[in-house]
């Protein structure tokens, strides 16, 4: 098998795993943020919603449970279709094959997380993100409030009675910056998700 299919035939069995996970997962944030759906237009659609203050639990799902899931007969042929594909990999051991898997699960797990980031940030937020990503040292907090201070007078719907914490902390609570002594800094997560942005032609102003 060609090297070139190796990955992506690897990844799809990650993804069939974690796709079911995510449907039960993310399945209450998905209803509560078609609620909130306020217009969809020519430029996408905008929502009026307060973001998550802290992040949810993690759901505990066991192997048998995740097995009895419900499935459609597309997922089970695509099942068959993968098992081919990984049977084809010469691959020395089980571990081997553990090992593709995690790092593969890992690869589409990021990319959930930065997806439901990407549908949640606000524009000025990722303004911010932005402004930190192009700094060689930490913004200083007021440096911070003047990027909110032009949101809540852009958008004063959203951003009237928010203050500067409440603004800054989704961007604290979903890893993609630290604060410490009056000091915002990018983390590696936040870069990252920049990053993953620009590749997946999502860098687009978004609103608030």
């Amino acid at each position: 098998m060609p090297d070139a299919l190796i990955w992506p035939a690897v990844a799809l069995v990650a993804l069939i795993v974690l796709g079911i996970v995510a449907i039960f997962a993310l399945r209450p944030g998905l209803l509560r943020l078609i609620d909130r759906t306020k217009h969809i237009g020519r430029d996408g659609a905008v929502f009026d919603r307060p973001q998550e203050t802290e992040a949810p639990p993690a759901p505990a799902i066991s192997f048998d449970e995740l097995m009895k899931l419900p499935v459609t007969a597309t997922v089970l042929d695509r099942e068959e279709t993968i098992k081919r594909n990984l049977q084809a990999i010469p691959l020395k051991n089980d571990s081997e094959k553990i090992a593709i898997l995690i790092k593969s699960s890992a690869v589409s797990q990021v990319e959930m997380e930065f997806i439901n980031i990407s549908n949640l940030i606000f524009g000025s937020q990722l303004a911010l993100l932005v402004r930190l990503s192009g700094a060689k040292t930490p913004l200083s907090r007021s440096e911070g409030e003047a990027i909110f201070n032009q949101a809540q007078t852009a958008f004063p719907e959203i951003h009237g009675s928010r203050s500067l914490d409440e603004w800054l902390r989704y961007l604290i609570i979903s890893n993609l910056i630290t604060t410490a002594d009056n000091r915002i800094s990018l983390t590696q997560y936040g870069t990252d998700f920049l990053k993953y942005l620009i590749d997946a032609r999502l860098a687009y102003q978004r609103h608030g």
